[in-house]
Parts: C-alpha cells; structure tokens; sequence
C-alpha cells in the first residue's frame, strides 16, 4: 500500500510539473469590441512579435463586417440589408456608382448630385436620389455634402435595430426610361 500511495504521489508530482510550465507559459488574449462582444485567443506571450488592426472587415457579413448591396435605377424596387444594424451603434455608409433618369446617357446623377451640365447647370443640384430608410445622405449627415467627381459619398448612420432599407426616388415611379445602379457599403463604425 505504501509503494502504491507513493507512486501515486510521484505520478501526481510529474504531473504538475508537465502541466505547470504549460500553464504558465501559454496564456489568452481577450479582445473586447465596442459592442460588448469578448473574444479570447490562445497565445504565448513570448511568441507574440507584432500585432495589426486590418481595417478591412472580416468575411462573412453579420455585425462585425461589411455588407455591399447593390441598388437599381431601373426598376422599382427597395433593397434591404440582410444585416439588423444594432439599434444606436454606429456605422459608415458608402454609396458609389453613377447612373441616369433619361437614358439618353450612362451617367449624370450619382448618389446626392445630378451632375448633368444641360439638366442641372455648371454647378449641379443636389438630388438626393438614393433614399436610406427613407431619408436622402444630406439629410443623414444633416448638412451639405460637396460633389464627388469620384461620386463616392460616406455617412454616419445609427442603427435603429433593423435592416436598413434603400431604394431610388425616380425609380419608384418612372424607371422604364433609367439607367446604371449604385453599391452601397454597410460597415460598423
């Protein structure tokens, strides 16, 4: 009995001397987000030589990326995100592309200009033609926003707990004659 009790003893304390330095040298990152969400990775403290915030989003969509949807001038329709914005987090939305409401050309009108010297003058108008949940990007940033030859627009927005609906005014009621689409990006902030 005493033999057993000690080999017993010795496998304990080889045990714990295995595991020990195991324990001790391999610990965890925990990353925390804005939105409450904890993640924790396994890791060597030693081993770690650099770490990089890639402000590209993950794949995969959902809340911690970026969601493109793509919006037609030429038929009347509302696209909505597959993404439920958190309501009051914040996110960036980025409308790009060109397109026309009289198909008589590729382009004129982008996301907030119609840009088209001979419908809209040297200067342009603002239009406001792309609607998010119902309201134009101006009124979503809540001040003017400045032509874009790129014809790239990027707002705030706060999530209302929902997806988020967008859709062309002329479209809704006078597409057979439209043209061109934009890509709208949905990214948390």
């Amino acid at each position: 009995m005493k033999k057993m009790k000690s080999a017993s003893c010795l496998l304990l304390l080889a045990c714990a001397f295995l595991v020990f330095p195991f324990d001790y040298s391999y610990g965890a990152m925990k990353v925390t987000t804005k939105n409450g969400m904890s993640i924790t990775v396994p890791v060597n403290k030693d081993d770690i030589v650099s770490i990089i915030f890639d402000d590209q989003a993950p794949a995969g969509g959902g809340d911690m990326g970026a969601e493109t949807l793509v919006v037609p001038n030429t038929k009347p329709v509302k696209v909505s995100s597959k993404t439920s914005l958190s309501k009051g987090r914040w996110y960036i939305i980025e409308a790009s592309g060109v397109f026309n409401d009289w198909g008589n050309a590729p382009d004129g009108i982008d996301a907030v200009w119609c840009y088209a010297e001979w419908r809209c003058g040297k200067n342009g108008e603002v239009w406001n033609q792309l609607r998010i949940d119902g309201k134009g990007m101006t009124d979503i940033a809540g001040s003017p926003i400045p032509y874009n030859p790129e014809h790239v627009y990027r707002v705030r927005y706060q999530g209302q707990g929902a997806p988020v609906e967008l859709y062309m005014i002329d479209a809704q009621g006078s597409w057979s004659d439209n043209v061109g689409q934009l890509t709208v990006k949905i990214r948390p902030e």
